[in-house]
């Protein structure tokens, strides 16, 4: 599928065809899209001759700006091009064969990438499905790949223990670089994912003690609530008397003011205090979970609602009338409380 995006004074088209990029610049975008047009059907051939290489260009097209950040996009983009369309981006949808199929996610099983097998079949199976779609084959042979390869190990949550917390707060408070240190405590205090907290922006704060994360940034795609404790306030705003006035990210990248830090910048925080293979940023929502579990304070399904795990709200519901918002507020209050005394414990 073509782009075509302004350039300059004119308009700018592109495409890809077996995995090359072919870019014409036009001063109207009528002569752009006319291009675009017949190039795209040259492409085709006449339905069944277009190759999965060209299946795979207009089916990321469609498919990456759905994801919720660039590295999702990079991640998914980039494992075709390693490992798929150098073995059958040539091939003609019609001329696949199940055995080509298997072939592909086999070799990268092979290689000790199981889990990235499994997800490359999934792809395949998503990019033959829109061919079908679209009309240039009937059926395909891309189902159920992933029964030809291993079962991938569930390796158990990396996360320290309730007991261990004290010190890992008091480290992290050690930490020196100001913007990565108090995206550890956010981190930590609103138990997101990290994916969710480093995309966070100005905009989705809606009060002072409310951020709402829209839902295409949400792993469910369903807006989730998140109330913002007396200390998150505060760090929030520490963050904006940092932030560039032109950034509109939270946590804004020190190098280029409109993005956001990476995903791997709090993750290496971690390593650097000492936590490589201890702790991870997705061990912060494994240890709030047993913490505020075996309390008994808070009921199950508001833990379960905070981590969203389970969200049923539609978007003004979600910010207005969101289930056991009440005492979602107070349990994340208590949960900061908890945290920040936890400084004061030594590590037993």
């Amino acid at each position: 599928m073509a782009s075509i995006t302004h350039y300059g004074e004119g308009w700018r088209a592109h495409l890809y065809a077996d995995g090359k990029r072919e870019s014409r610049f036009f001063r109207l975008r009528r002569e752009a899209e006319r291009w675009a047009a017949k190039r795209e059907a040259e492409l085709r051939g006449g339905g069944t001759a277009i190759t999965f290489g060209e299946a795979t260009e207009r089916w990321l097209a469609q498919h990456l700006p759905e994801l919720s950040n660039a590295n999702s996009q990079r991640t998914v983009e980039q494992s075709i091009r390693d490992y798929v369309l150098p073995v059958i981006g040539r091939q003609r949808l019609d001329e696949l064969r199940r055995g080509d199929l298997v072939d592909v996610v086999r070799r990268v099983a092979a290689a000790g990438k199981v889990e990235t097998a499994h997800r490359l079949g999934q792809r395949i199976r998503a990019i033959l499905d829109h061919a079908v779609d679209h009309g240039d084959i009937e059926s395909h042979p891309g189902a159920g790949l992933s029964r030809v390869l291993p079962a991938v190990e569930k390796t158990p949550m990396v996360a320290v223990t309730p007991a261990e917390l004290p010190a890992l707060m008091n480290a992290i408070d050690s930490y020196l670089e100001p913007v990565t240190r108090l995206g550890l405590l956010l981190l930590a205090h609103t138990f997101t994912r990290t994916n969710e907290l480093i995309g966070a922006q100005w905009a989705e704060i809606r009060d002072p003690e409310t951020w709402v994360i829209p839902e295409e940034r949400m792993k469910r795609r369903i807006p989730h609530v998140v109330p913002l404790s007396r200390q998150v306030r505060a760090m929030l705003d520490e963050l904006r008397a940092m932030t560039e006035e032109e950034s509109p990210f939270i946590l804004a990248s020190s190098q280029n003011p409109r993005c956001s830090i990476s995903n791997n910048t709090l993750l290496f925080a971690l390593y650097r205090l000492g936590y490589k293979g201890r702790m991870t940023g997705h061990g912060f929502r494994a240890v709030a979970s047993t913490v505020l579990n075996e309390s008994k304070l808070w009921g199950r399904d508001a833990i379960e609602r905070q981590l969203a795990h389970r969200e049923t709200d539609l978007v003004r519901e979600a910010y207005h009338r969101a289930e056991y918002l009440e005492e979602r507020r107070r349990m994340m209050q208590w949960w900061s409380d908890y945290l920040e005394a936890s400084r004061s414990r030594t590590h037993e």
